[in-house]
């Protein structure tokens, strides 16, 4: 009875002003020694609310020191709970052209929180939720009416999951990503953008899978919420209903090969994805290779008939870990609306330095230069420079 009580409170207090996203750093897979995400994670694709393991890897390996305990290890929770909550603020430089350009921003970029509640040793339930990011001031538009905290207010993730063990197989139902890609905390990449995967797109879902050393199989039939649901757990972009799957087979602990496709359709439009992420570490050289490459058959209705485009996303980057505690990567990432038209390609080029000084804390980064145009000898440029800091109870 105190257990369901514990969990009844801790959910209302999602409900009154805590809801989120889920994300993940897939740059530490082998790289800290771990080889499959789910170690460091309760998801058993990876993201979201970590593990003891994962709390201890942040202290021992990723960081410069720490505990990296719940509260820093001044109270510890009850075997069968486990809180989490992430932070992040950020100072944004964007020069996106027009005569607003270049314009200057500060603001929370994140205020999630997280709770899982165990139910004996195979099941469990997840929430996470927080407030939207938002760097618009208040005005007409329906970004500018999010202003106050209950408005802004989104829970992205909650699901009730049956798990054999660390590995074996799992079903779960709720709302969640479908496993699919590479799960970046940075959601303007292309390859989340434009496969589906974009911020607060998150769907209700039916997954199951298996999960092994070596390697893992993900399935998941997936639905928009209903449009009868509060704006509070409505999703953002494309409301599709349809299906994914996703696996990956790991090789000596350091490199790994997925394959993954994915259907989606609604009245308007049906998407045929389908792609592979690689990852290769190389450990004299403290670097990590990983991409992803995905090509969309896109088929819209029009009338009594349809018109089909091909289109292509892809990420290809290098994380360099040159002492513990920081990274440094590069990418190039690239997007073409239509494969069959030349000058609908669209270009970037990522900057990234990330500095853990102790578990808890994080300093990052990030700078991006886009190009595009009619053509590439004429392209239209953007570019962005982002600073954060973060930290995660």
């Amino acid at each position: 009875m105190r257990r369901l009580l514990f969990c009844a409170l801790a959910a209302g207090l999602f409900i009154l002003g805590f809801a989120g996203r889920a994300a993940a750093y897939p740059q530490f897979q082998f790289s800290s020694g771990t080889t499959r995400c789910s170690q460091c994670h309760f998801d058993p694709a990876g993201g979201g609310l970590i593990t003891a393991w994962g709390r201890d890897e942040s202290a021992d390996t990723i960081s410069r020191g720490g505990d990296g305990a719940f509260l820093h290890g001044v109270w510890t929770p009850p075997s069968w709970v486990a809180l989490g909550a992430d932070v992040r603020l950020a100072g944004l430089y964007n020069n996106a052209g027009g005569y607003l350009a270049p314009e200057w921003d500060f603001f929370p970029m994140q205020a999630d929180a997280y709770a899982r509640f165990a139910f004996g040793e195979q099941v469990s339930l997840y929430l996470e939720g927080g407030i939207r990011g938002d760097t618009r001031p208040p005005d007409s538009s329906v970004g500018g009416q999010l202003s106050t905290l209950g408005d802004r207010f989104i829970s992205t993730d909650h699901y009730l999951m049956w798990r054999a063990g660390a590995t074996g197989a799992y079903l779960r139902i709720g709302r969640f990503y479908a496993p699919y890609g590479l799960r970046f905390v940075e959601h303007i990449f292309y390859v989340q953008r434009y496969t589906g995967f974009d911020i607060y797109n998150q769907t209700y879902n039916l997954s199951g899978g298996y999960v092994s050393e070596d390697w893992e199989l993900h399935v998941t039939a997936f639905t928009p919420p209903p449009t009868s649901f509060p704006d509070q757990l409505q999703s953002v972009g494309q409301r599709e209903s349809g299906g994914a799957v996703y696996g990956e087979k790991r090789f000596n602990g350091m490199a790994m090969v997925g394959l993954q496709a994915r259907i989606g359709t609604n009245s308007e439009m049906t998407r045929y994805q389908g792609g592979a992420v690689g990852k290769v570490w190389l450990e004299p050289a403290k670097l990590l290779l990983l991409g992803e490459g995905d090509f969309t058959r896109q088929v819209v209705t029009v009338g009594s008939g349809s018109a089909g485009v091909n289109q292509f996303v892809s990420y290809l980057g290098g994380t360099f870990f040159p002492v513990r505690g920081l990274m440094a990567g590069v990418a190039y990432e690239r997007y073409q609306s239509d494969l069959s038209l030349s000058g609908t390609g669209l270009n970037a080029a990522d900057v990234e330095v990330n500095y853990f000084p102790s578990a808890h804390f994080e300093l990052l980064a990030f700078g991006r230069y886009q190009f595009f145009g009619p053509s590439a000898n004429d392209p239209a440029t953007a570019s962005m420079f982002m600073l954060q800091f973060h930290y995660y109870l």
